[in-house]
Parts: C-alpha cells; sequence; structure tokens
C-alpha cells in the first residue's frame, strides 16, 4: 500500500506504482483532502489520527492479510499513526522522511518556520509561501546522520551518477490540476501534522515491522533530520534511499529498486515485549 505526501493525491506515485505492479499487488491511496469525492469538502484542520483511520479502513477493506506500507512525507507521518493505533494492520511500515518535527532539538524554531509558511499563504499567496517552504525544508540545523546507516540492494552502487527521471506529460498535467489543493495543504494539514507527536511507547512495541527512511540526497535537512530522529529513539536503523524528499516522484524506478530489495529481507524478530503487545 502506498502513501502520498502533501494533501495526498495518489496519483503523484502512478510511475512507482507500475513499477511494483509486477511484483505485488498494489494500492495507491488518496487523501480525503485529495479524493474527488469531496470538492470543497475541507474545512477544518486535518490530524493524522483521522487519517490513519482512513487507511486501516480501507486496509481492512481491500486487503485479506495486513499489507506491507509504503509512505512518504505526510502520509509517512498517517504511517506511523496507523502503526501505532492499529498495529494489526500493517505488515511492515516503511516510512520515507515524516516531517515530526517534535523530536528534533530545534523543534520550536521549526514550527516558528512552518507557521510563517502558512501566515504568507493567508496573505501574500502560494508563491510566497513556497519560497518560504522551501526554506524552511532544506535549512540546516541539529541532528547528526545515526551510526547505522541500511542501504537495501545494490542501487548505492554507481548513484552518484544518476538523475532525476523528468516528469511525463501526464504528471506535468497532474501537478498542474494539485494547484488547487495546495491552499488546503498549507491551511490545514501543513501544521497539525507536522508538529504532531507520534506515541513513541506504541511504536517501540511494533519497532520489528518500521523502518525509518530518508532520501539520500536530503542529508542535513528537515525531513531527513526527523526521520533520523525518529530512527535514534527507536533504536533502529535508517533506511537511506535514491533521490530527496521527492524521491518517490522523481526517481521512481530507482526507489522501486530499493523497495522491492527492502521488502525481500526477513523480517527482523521481535522481542518479547513485542509479541505480548501483538497478543
Amino acid at each position: 500500500m502506498l502513501l502520498p505526501g502533501g494533501s495526498g493525491h495518489a496519483g503523484v506515485l502512478d510511475r512507482l506504482t507500475a513499477h511494483l505492479a509486477g511484483r505485488y499487488r498494489v494500492v495507491a491511496m488518496s487523501s480525503r483532502v485529495a479524493s474527488a469525492a469531496r470538492p470543497g469538502g475541507i474545512t477544518a484542520d486535518q490530524h493524522p489520527r483521522i487519517h490513519a483511520d482512513d487507511t486501516r479502513a480501507l486496509i481492512t477493506e481491500l486487503f485479506d492479510e495486513p499489507p506491507a506500507v509504503f509512505a512518504f512525507s505526510a502520509g509517512a507521518i498517517t504511517t506511523l499513526e496507523l502503526l501505532a493505533r492499529h498495529p494489526g494492520h500493517v505488515r511492515l511500515a516503511v516510512v520515507h522522511e515524516p516531517p515530526v518535527t517534535a523530536l528534533l532539538p530545534d523543534a520550536a524554531r521549526h514550527r516558528s518556520a512552518l507557521e510563517a509558511v502558512r501566515a504568507a499563504a493567508r496573505t501574500d499567496g502560494p508563491a510566497a509561501a513556497a519560497q518560504l517552504m522551501t526554506a524552511a525544508m532544506t535549512a540546516p540545523g541539529p541532528g547528526a546522520t545515526p551510526a547505522t546507516l541500511h542501504h537495501p540492494g545494490d542501487w548505492l552502487d554507481g548513484y552518484a551518477g544518476t538523475r532525476p527521471e523528468p516528469p511525463t506529460p501526464e504528471l506535468r498535467e497532474l501537478f498542474t490540476r494539485l494547484t488547487a489543493l495546495q491552499p488546503l495543504f498549507l491551511e490545514h494539514i501543513l501544521i497539525p501534522f507536522t508538529t504532531s507527536e507520534p506515541d513513541l511507547t506504541a511504536l517501540a512495541a511494533s519497532s520489528a515491522r518500521l523502518v525509518p527512511a530518508a532520501g539520500i540526497d536530503s542529508r542535513g535537512q528537515l525531513p531527513y533530520r526527523a526521520a533520523a530522529a525518529l530512527a535514534t529513539r527507536l533504536g533502529l536503523p535508517l533506511t537511506e534511499l535514491p533521490g530527496g524528499h521527492l524521491g518517490p516522484v522523481e526517481r521512481p524506478a530507482q526507489l522501486a529498486h530499493a523497495l522491492r530489495a527492502l521488502l525481500s529481507e526477513p523480517p527482523r524478530p521481535m522481542s518479547g515485549d513485542q509479541r505480548r503487545a501483538e497478543t
């Protein structure tokens, strides 16, 4: 199961879905914000727990057994909530750069910067907000790369000489349509999601099925540091994948190759505490 970031339109993952569909049954889920069935229906702040409940409901409807879930950005925050609240519905949760600022030592600075993004969207428009968003997400800060990095498969070999895939005409057209969702994202998702605090106790109880991940090109940036902080807090390795924060969209072939290798690895054993939590 794939969950996108931002306002949550599954179409941005069409190329990744195509690369995975030869081996897996793949469901890419749009969020309630991006759903065409709810035009103009979002007027209040969104919260990861509600989106996690949506995801659990779709898993119950479409899957006979718990799926592996791969999600990035806001979708990864939803997936952390899903694993914490409904662990029996997830076989493996690969969370790519969940920007959970509460885990960082400079959390207050990041909240202030993201509040400025939302304020700019309200007063100066989306272009000004986009500039501030880029600055907020890419600004360096404290938080070292974990001592243990994991690179599944052989994707790192020769990676330095590669470039992102150019967007297809269909993806360009989708990006144009998604500009209509940007105000909803900035007003109702950005702050509630990035300032939510993951339940580390519940996640620790399911850590055998949690894979914190980050794009190798994001090193030092906010989403990477948040993923690294999550891995450190839970005593897990940080899995590096191709690309940056938008690696699932910009490098779908390489990321699918790495993800297939990751999903083929033997599962980590659960501790006694984790087994008791399952029962």
